[in-house]
């Protein structure tokens, strides 16, 4: 089977692709014919007629890639049953059920192995697509670069997919190459070592694998990262420095020691899971000894690992230096992530004698080789016990650069580059400050100079999992006027790197959410460790003007325009803004997950329960959105119409404790600067007779159904359809208005009904107001917290929790009629209670 390459000067224009020269099929090696069964061959039957040199499909593939059928329509097509599909892949082989069979056939094994949705189907088939179509590239802006690479050669990649009687044989489903795909790897064809294949500029080749990681391939990232990136991958988001117990290994002794080095020093680091197992527990593990070992190999002298160079048994010092983690990860020049195994035994694969998994692939006869890209590392890590630990969350993210060592290959992510051992693949780069400066003469040119080394890979090439403050990757994958309301998917993959020093209010406050809503997926041996293992994330937005976080919630103190000010509506904002929710489904109705409460921390606070936290809710309510409009307008005095906060106050608990009320607070209308919040440390929120909700029946529209729109497709190639999705399907109200429950409890719905009307649970106003109040247009919402009675302080005087969210959808037609705030709560709709709440 031959594999001719394409040029990628226009893959643009279908039916301008030419061949070039050198790239006609190789002629099959001269020698007899294989006989149609050999009962000697290790082959099984069918795969002795598997011919791998057919000149047909040479001419076959010679005849796709000229009239452009192996470039990707622009928009999938639609089955009769309702799912969608690209039909612009070249069928190779059927295999029929064959591959769901055990068996001794050596090929027959390796397609096994490459299958996606492995064992789900009945029978499988080979297709080929050029290496452009991959996951590694957003085809879209891939399109746009033709002139980047007129030397480049693509080459064609195959697959092992579902061979479903709805698709036709040149047919694969939408979500195959970005969601199932990169789990298992494309496979490849190398050439025989005497073939004398031109050393091309190729867009994808594979890199056969040794049984070691290749070190000198992690310096030359490491040498790239240095020449290209700047200060960009020198990222520092404090001036603190480590003034007492800093203690470094030096990897050049026999047998390495721990001693103290000046802070300043060059060094690198390590961030792994402990372990538990007697193994794990030892002072020197294999984990740290080849960390040790491939620091050496790195080209460095030093390395800090927590385990032996904080002094375990003396409190006060370890204490300081955990305080000092964040600064600690930030500057060490590299970190060693080790994102294989369950515990500090398992070692790094690929060093010394820790084995990693062998790449699969298959000799042919003629000397070729079949080959396996391998799964994609990212999946590699976003599966691993490393990924579901709460410390190594921001150790990672912290970390200027990464060599991650995986069962399977080396993987580097810095903050501007992400490359794969597997892969061979140039790691095209563009200026990072380009759109922002002009080449000038004279007072600008040494700015030029500052500035002309900081690049970022190009926005059209997959980038990294271990983000940022702005958490977004290139503009097509996270645009500022995108309101990301698709779920919470935790295998989501961005295309291209965030530009430096450019992030906005909202990319940062997208940024944080999405950091809040990863991290409150992962575990935490001791709860009290919720906050200090995210103080390193929180560390990133403390140079925001304005942005401010209180026991991790956001708030934004600067701004003020008529009755409203920023710090109260924002804190509103966030208290009710984030829900609890395990299944990436966006569209259900009503939700109810039990968590655990961290009873340390206040209710109203994602930190103060044990859960998947999801700041997005349908139909399209987006927390970092819509905070950001309402910053925006009321700093720049238009406050939106309507709009309406409540008065909140805050105080500290230890007030309560001590049986009394509290006789002062901070008044959030009133608060302007982090002064007060820093001094007080504030946990109770105080409300006094505040607006409930009125009705707390919700009651289901039979006569109308919500029309969802999906998006399908890979990321850059989504298309608005028709296709119905997986949601609650019921339309239900409460007085009229479309509403949305979440509750961090189990409750049915009849039981959430019944415990507002005994009193059991109330549900108090935040804030009702109009989304994109800067162009006066569109629907809006009354946002509420749900509370649940914890205990009568005194008569009059309750103690509440926060257990839920609930929202009411108010159309544009309701909101346009709105002149005055009681006209608004009137949409709500709410009914004053004369009560004074306290939620902790």
């Amino acid at each position: 089977m031959k594999m001719p390459v394409i040029n990628l000067r226009n893959p643009s224009k279908r039916g301008h692709n030419r061949v070039s020269p050198s790239s006609s099929p190789e002629p099959s090696p001269p020698g007899p014919k294989r006989p149609r069964h050999d009962p000697t061959s290790p082959l099984c039957a069918e795969c002795q007629t598997f011919d791998h040199d057919s000149q047909q499909n040479g001419k076959r593939f010679l005849e796709k890639f000229q009239v452009g059928d192996m470039i990707r329509a622009d928009a999938p097509v639609r089955a009769a049953n309702g799912s969608y599909y690209y039909a612009d892949a070249l069928p190779v082989y059927h295999f029929q059920d064959r591959l769901n069979q055990d068996t001794q056939c050596p090929l027959c094994k390796f397609f096994r192995s490459m299958r996606i949705q492995a064992d789900e189907h009945e029978k499988y088939k080979l297709i080929v697509l050029p290496s452009s179509e991959s996951w590694l590239f957003q085809l879209g802006l891939l399109k746009k670069y033709s002139e980047m690479w007129d030397d480049l050669v693509n080459s064609l990649f195959m697959i092992v997919v579902p061979d479903l009687d709805w698709l036709p044989p040149q047919g694969h489903e939408v979500t195959w190459m970005e969601r199932y795909v990169p789990s298992v790897g494309m496979i490849y064809r190398l050439p025989a070592p005497e073939s004398g294949v031109p050393d091309r500029e190729w867009l994808i080749r594979p890199r056969e694998l040794r049984n070691e990681v290749d070190m000198g391939l992690v310096r030359e990232w490491l040498d790239m990262c240095k020449k290209k990136h700047g200060k960009a991958c020198r990222t520092q988001t404090s001036d603190e420095v480590v003034e007492r117990g800093f203690r470094v290994i030096d990897c050049e002794a026999d047998p390495p020691t721990v001693g103290i080095q000046p802070w300043g020093v060059t060094y690198a680091a390590l961030s792994y899971v402990w372990g538990s197992s007697p193994e794990d527990q030892v002072e020197w593990p294999k984990t740290v000894l080849d960390a040790v070992s491939a620091t050496k190999d790195i080209g460095f002298r030093y390395i800090w690992i927590d385990r032996l160079c904080i002094n375990q048994s003396d409190a006060d010092e370890k204490a300081y230096l955990i305080s000092k983690m964040a600064t600690i990860y930030e500057g060490a020049e590299v970190t060693l992530v080790a994102a294989a195994g369950n515990g500090a035994s398992h070692g790094l694969p690929g060093i010394r004698s820790t084995t990693r998994r062998p790449q699969p692939q298959y000799h042919l006869d003629n000397g070729k080789t079949l080959v396996s890209t391998l799964r994609d590392p990212r999946h590699d890590i976003l599966e691993s016990s490393y990924w579901t630990r709460g410390w190594t969350y921001q150790e990672g993210i912290l970390s200027n650069r990464r060599i991650v060592f995986t069962e399977h290959q080396a993987y580097w992510e810095c903050r501007s580059m992400a490359a794969q051992e597997s892969i061979i693949t140039r790691l095209f780069h563009r200026f990072s400050h380009v759109d922002n400066f002009l080449i000038d003469e004279g007072e600008n040119e040494r700015t030029w100079d500052e500035v002309k080394n900081e690049e970022v890979m190009a926005d059209f090439m997959l980038s990294g999992i271990f983000k940022g403050n702005t958490y977004s990757g290139g503009p097509v994958s996270s645009p500022e006027s995108f309101a990301n309301t698709d779920g919470d998917d935790l295998y989501r993959l961005d295309y291209g790197f965030p530009l430096h020093l450019n992030a906005t209010l909202r990319a940062q406050l997208r940024g944080l959410n999405e950091h809040i809503r990863a991290y409150s997926h992962r575990q935490l041996t001791n709860q009290t460790d919720a906050l200090p293992a995210f103080m390193g994330i929180t560390s990133m937005y403390k140079s925001s003007p304005g942005l401010y976080l209180l026991l991790g919630l956001p708030l934004y103190l600067e701004g003020s325009a008529n009755s409203c000010s920023t710090t109260q509506i924002t804190f509103a904002m966030s208290a009710s803004g984030w829900y609890h929710r395990s299944s990436p489904r966006p569209h259900q109705m009503f939700l109810s997950e039990p968590c655990n409460r961290r009873t340390h921390l206040p209710s109203w606070t994602w930190a103060g329960w044990v859960g998947p936290v999801s700041w997005r809710a349908p139909p399209a309510i987006e927390h970092c959105t819509n905070m950001t409009d309402i910053v925006d307008a009321i700093s720049a005095k238009q406050p939106p119409q309507p709009l309406w906060a409540a008065e909140l106050h805050l105080f500290n608990s230890a007030v309560l404790r001590s049986g009394n009320t509290p006789t002062r607070t901070i008044k959030l209308r009133d608060c302007h600067s982090p002064g007060p919040l820093d001094l007080e440390t504030p946990d109770v929120i105080l409300l006094q007779n505040p607006y409930v909700l009125e009705y707390s029946t919700r009651h289901e529209d039979v006569k109308r159904e919500w029309s969802w729109t999906q998006r399908v497709g890979r990321v850059g190639r989504q298309v608005p359809s028709g296709e119905s999705v997986e949601w609650d399907k019921k339309q239900y109200r409460i007085a009229g208005r479309l509403c949305f429950v979440a509750l961090s409890v189990e409750m049915t719905e009849e039981q959430w009904s019944k415990k507002h009307f005994t009193g059991e649970l109330v549900s108090v106003l935040m804030y009702a107001t109009r989304w994109n109040p800067e162009e006066n247009e569109g629907h809006g919402g009354a946002h509420f917290m749900t509370l649940r009675k914890v205990r009568e302080f005194r008569p009059g005087v309750c103690c509440w929790e926060r257990v839920g969210v609930v929202y009411l959808i108010i159309p544009k037609e309701s909101l346009d009629k709105c002149l005055t705030d009681n006209d608004l709560l009137r949409q709500a709709p709410v009914e004053r209670r004369e009560m004074v709440v306290l939620i902790e």
